[in-house]
């Protein structure tokens, strides 16, 4: 069983990813995985953003790099056009891994996961949804951005309705506890056959 877990940032894909966690699924985090992959696409990185993305040691600075990649639409295809790819290679890669270790439940949780055709590989797909100023809160503290910075990142992502329409559930994560009781009964619906 994979389950594929979206939305848009600040939303609480990570919390919503851990319950399923407490019910024997293995997290797959694609925002970490982005890390892995950005290092090894560096030079492509630094080549289609400039030089000034990375640190003087080299190593490549996130926050620049998200400054120029959510500038514009073109900047955000081109990041998403070097790291997709990739990153959905490595997602592969682990679950292969963990199958043949005898792990078969699996959460995919990744806020492109539309654009990366990540959703082919799940059984199911959640999508993660809260109101906009709890994800600007958590966006703004979790990553130490202005609020224009924030906007302007949630501009070049899918809509509410997007996720809506193309999801299988939708969990809206306001509060901890009603987001707790959406997610078991998901999964009572999974397992109890239904949709």
């Amino acid at each position: 069983m994979t389950i594929g877990i979206t939305g848009p940032s600040g939303a609480g894909k990570g919390a919503v990813s851990q319950m399923f966690c407490a019910h024997g699924f293995l997290h797959i985090d694609t925002d970490l995985i982005s890390r892995d992959v950005a290092a090894e696409v560096l030079p492509k990185l630094a080549k289609q953003f400039g030089k000034d993305i990375l640190f003087s040691d080299g190593t490549l600075n996130r926050a620049a790099l998200a400054k120029k990649a959510f500038s514009s639409q073109e900047n955000t295809a081109a990041l998403n056009a070097l790291m997709h790819g990739a990153i959905m290679n490595r997602v592969k890669e682990i679950t292969e891994d963990e199958k043949r270790r005898g792990n078969d439940r699996f959460v995919i949780d990744g806020a492109a996961l539309f654009e990366a055709r990540g959703n082919e590989m799940c059984d199911y797909v959640i999508a993660v949804l809260c109101d906009e100023n709890i994800r600007l809160e958590r966006v703004i503290t979790r990553d130490g951005i202005t609020k224009e910075q924030a906007k302007q990142r949630f501009s070049r992502q899918l809509s509410d309705d997007f996720f809506k329409e193309h999801s299988d559930f939708v969990v809206y994560n306001n509060t901890l506890s009603d987001t707790k009781k959406q997610v078991n009964k998901i999964l009572n619906t999974i397992y109890g056959g239904t949709k």
